[in-house]
């Protein structure tokens, strides 16, 4: 049995070891999972190089997200979980680029039996993020316009999904045709490519429509492009940046439209949210994952004993799909 230790903050390549002399003692309150599928985010090189949000504490066991099942429960744990199918929380207290770990059973979701576990693999951290964006901010009715920037990304691809599902329309910025295509061809309603007189083309391809919803992803001039084509008093959230610059919304737009700002980080909800509603939205974002209303393409699979052929193709750029350790 395998599994990946960030040893120190910093470059992940110099500072990650595979230890393979692990302690699977299962605790009373704890389960043990076999990991089936575990994917490789961009968030954890980030938490390795100490730019996230959360801090790791080293010795620290890597990966994010993942799905298993679950082979060993501890004697406060309801035994009819041994067997399930468990999508591992994604809360940073264990690490899913594991052979085998040992979770606290508050740390896991049971979720079908059905599906491709590659997809069931990634329900975790982008669908949920997705999820939340579409549905704690504005109360959105079918027929209602969502605006976003980075819409190829993983988030974009499944705010597309679920939009559609939801009988909602979204528009989608991206920085190249060819990722235009490919989110087109996959239902999305509007997509542009970024570039000169965005504001004016995303205002001319809604006609009269105004967005009721700005997404935010970049940190970029593609936000204040979107938020001019908000409604009035319109909600504009940003969840990540890749730019690492706060959201570029115009002063005009704050001010006279009265637009508001807020921000959505996943691990928040995760912290507050009730066991029910916990387990509530995960369970039906694993079958919308199932029934491939949802999904996510998938490039690459590795063992973890490749963990750094894995971890340069993940970081390869014009990536197309995911990167995921996969159970052999």
């Amino acid at each position: 049995m395998s599994k990946l230790i960030l040893k120190a903050i910093g470059d992940i390549d110099a500072n990650v070891a595979l230890i393979n002399d692990l302690d699977l003692t299962v605790g009373p309150d704890e389960v043990l999972v076999s990991i089936e599928a575990a994917p490789i985010n961009p968030v954890d090189f980030m938490l390795a190089a100490g730019t996230y949000g959360y801090r790791a504490q080293v010795p620290f066991a890597l990966g994010s997200e993942g799905v298993g099942r679950v082979v060993e429960a501890g004697a406060s744990v309801d035994a009819s979980l041994v067997g399930r199918r468990v999508l591992i929380v994604p809360n940073y207290e264990q690490g899913t680029w594991s052979d085998q770990v040992v979770v606290a059973a508050r740390n896991v979701v049971p979720v079908t039996d059905d599906g491709d576990p590659l997809q069931l693999a990634m329900v975790g951290i982008n669908p949920l993020t997705a999820h939340l964006a579409l549905t704690r901010y504005v109360d959105l009715k079918p027929g209602d316009w969502v605006g976003q920037n980075l819409g190829n990304s993983g988030v974009g691809q499944y705010v597309i999904a679920l939009a559609r599902h939801a009988g909602l329309k979204t528009l989608s910025v991206v920085r190249r045709e060819e990722a235009a295509e490919k989110l087109r061809a996959a239902g999305a309603d509007l997509v542009l490519v970024d570039g000169n007189d965005l504001g004016g083309r995303i205002a001319a391809a809604l006609g009269e429509n105004k967005l009721r919803l700005v997404l935010d992803g970049t940190g970029d001039a593609t936000a204040g492009a979107l938020a001019q084509a908000a409604e009035f008093e319109g909600t504009v959230v940003s969840y990540s940046s890749v730019t690492g610059q706060p959201v570029q919304v115009g002063l005009g737009d704050s001010i006279y439209r009265q637009l508001s700002l807020r921000g959505l980080w996943m691990v928040n909800w995760l912290q507050n949210a009730s066991r029910e509603e916990l387990e509530k939205t995960y369970v039906e974002l694993a079958e919308l994952a199932a029934k491939a209303v949802v999904r996510a393409d998938v490039e690459a699979t590795y063992p973890l004993t490749d963990f750094r052929k894995a971890f340069e193709h993940a970081r390869q750029q014009g990536r197309t799909g995911k990167v995921l350790f996969k159970q052999q």
